[in-house]
């Protein structure tokens, strides 16, 4: 009788072993799935800020003239240096509409059939020209993923901003979508920027920039 009760006090304490080792196994599961990284998911590495890079893309722009909506679209090029920056547009056919040259102390215009334009300000000399705000001063920022907020803070977006950045001047800055290696040879650079002002000359100015082509130069 004694060997029995033994026999089946070894058997329900074999059986506790088991079962308190297979809760201890799944619980141990549960823990690497709650800190194991999603499937497909890869550390942000922000990028350096490149003095000298050359930039091509696509742009559109809507904006009102004399209370009407007009639109602009076509390709630009943009040439940075520490020394110079110069920024094509051109019509969707590849005919150079306007040519801005920005150094440390002026910046020239350049339309087809137009005497060259100058002046100290490039936003004011372009919107000028243009009729409706190309921020050329912010877009050595902008196009890099840095931007200053209306605090004054200079911040680095990534893939992971889903927020809107707003500006000091009023520019509402929105990144949707991102280069991979596969289309500039470059991380975490932006692909695809949506911009906004509310003006008073020109009404609510959408610009939207894609980038198709980045190179980064060594200074």
């Amino acid at each position: 009788m004694k060997q029995a009760v033994f026999k089946r006090g070894a058997r329900w304490r074999c059986r506790y072993v088991a079962v308190a080792l297979a809760a201890t196994l799944a619980l141990a599961g549960c823990a690497n799935l709650q800190h194991s990284p999603p499937a497909g998911s890869m550390q942000v590495v922000p990028h350096a800020y490149s003095e000298s890079v050359d930039i091509g893309g696509r742009f559109t722009a809507q904006f009102q003239r004399s209370a009407k909506p007009e639109s602009w679209s076509g390709n630009f090029t943009w040439a940075q240096t520490p020394q110079a920056t110069t920024v094509t547009l051109q019509s969707p056919l590849g005919q150079t509409v306007a040519t801005i040259v920005v150094d440390a102390d002026h910046a020239t215009l350049t339309q087809s059939d137009q005497a060259p334009r100058s002046a100290a300000n490039v936003d004011a000399l372009v919107e000028q020209a243009l009729g409706w705000p190309l921020p050329i001063s912010n877009l050595r920022d902008w196009l890099q993923a840095y931007a200053v907020d209306a605090a004054g803070t200079r911040i680095l977006a990534t893939p992971a901003t889903t927020a809107t950045i707003a500006t000091r001047d009023g520019w509402r800055i929105k990144y949707l979508t991102w280069q991979d290696d596969n289309d500039v040879g470059m991380q975490n650079v932006p692909k695809r920027i949506d911009m906004e002002r509310d003006t008073a000359e020109a009404g609510k100015v959408a610009m939207r920039l894609i980038v198709t082509s980045w190179q980064a130069h060594t200074n």
